[in-house]
């Protein structure tokens, strides 16, 4: 497989349009795919006269993503005015399909094929974290994992891990993820004095390989479309609590493959962790059962049979 990289340099280098344009002509193409809202752009306009039909994949809710008025405006106004030029969408959650057909995508442009993974996870050095962290091995570690995003809800994770620490003060709650909210949720922690009880691991290479020293994997987001992260713990067999927003309850049913609490409420949150500390076999069955799921309805080769069924219909094939 070939791969051609064309470096921008910085976010408004749209020269890059011309290039990748010319790349498309020069070379045997049949279908350009875009993620994300700047590359559905630079796709699209590149596309441009070259014949070749543009298939678009929505992760998550644009208006979610940009919290400054101003980016949200401009990449709102960049997302409507190409969207005609999208031959077809593929939503990764049966949620952004219903939202996409909201702003006025007719639903027989839009596919869903959910998000998947290779079944195998593997565990990795357990002493290795623990060293990392200066804790002691079998310290309870209570985890969320995700870029530090306001829409991530980290705020709540945070305010509910004081709530939970009242219960179970031996345990640590690990925010593992890099991203601009840092200076913010550091300043959090230290006005509810949890220094040393939560931490703040930066971005952790290969960090599936940690899943299953978990006692529970925690996503307290505000949005989703339908986060590799929640399918990743499953698939390594660990307890997951989550929000009820976006795809996540395609994934997560609650009280079955796991709990789900209203987002923005550190206390639901704190009392959903709270049960799976508390009781653990009822968090080993619904983790038993999340894994089978995941095995069964979110695997790489359904994902990619869903995205070859796709690029058929695109093509005309089907």
């Amino acid at each position: 497989m070939r791969v051609a990289v064309l470096p921008m340099g910085n976010k408004l280098n749209f020269g890059v349009i011309f290039r990748l344009r010319s790349l498309l002509k020069n070379n045997k193409y049949d279908i350009v795919h875009t993620h994300g809202v700047r590359a559905n752009l630079l796709g699209r306009l590149a596309a441009l006269g070259t014949g070749l039909p543009v298939v678009t994949t929505v992760h998550s809710l644009l208006l979610k993503d940009y919290p400054h008025p101003l980016s949200r405006m401009l990449n709102f106004l960049s997302e409507r005015l190409t969207r005609g030029l999208t031959a077809r969408y593929i939503a990764v959650s049966n949620y952004l399909a219903a939202a996409l057909i909201e702003e006025g995508v007719p639903r027989e442009k839009i596919s869903v094929v959910h998000n998947g993974m290779d079944r195998e996870v593997s565990d990795g050095a357990t002493a290795a974290l623990y060293e990392r962290l200066g804790l002691p091995e079998g310290t309870p570690l209570v985890a969320t994992v995700g870029r530090l995003h306001r829409v991530k809800g980290h705020q709540y994770f945070i305010e509910a891990a004081a709530l939970v620490l009242d219960r179970h003060p031996e345990a640590r709650f690990l925010i593992m993820g890099s991203g601009p909210e840092k200076v913010f949720l550091e300043g959090l922690v230290g006005r509810l004095g949890l220094e040393g009880r939560v931490l703040f691991t930066g971005f952790v290479k290969d960090v599936e390989q940690y899943y299953h020293l978990f006692k529970v994997l925690v996503l307290s987001s505000l949005s989703e479309g339908l986060p590799l992260t929640v399918l990743e713990a499953l698939a390594s067999g660990t307890a997951v609590v989550a929000t009820r927003v976006g795809g996540l309850p395609e994934v997560v049913q609650d009280g079955k493959t796991g709990l789900l609490v209203p987002p923005a409420d550190a206390a639901a949150l704190a009392a959903a962790i709270n049960r799976v500390l508390e009781n653990p076999v009822e968090a080993r069955e619904m983790a038993a059962l999340g894994k089978d799921f995941v095995a069964q309805n979110f695997s790489a080769s359904r994902m990619a049979a869903g995205t070859l069924e796709v690029y058929q219909k695109v093509l005309g094939m089907v």
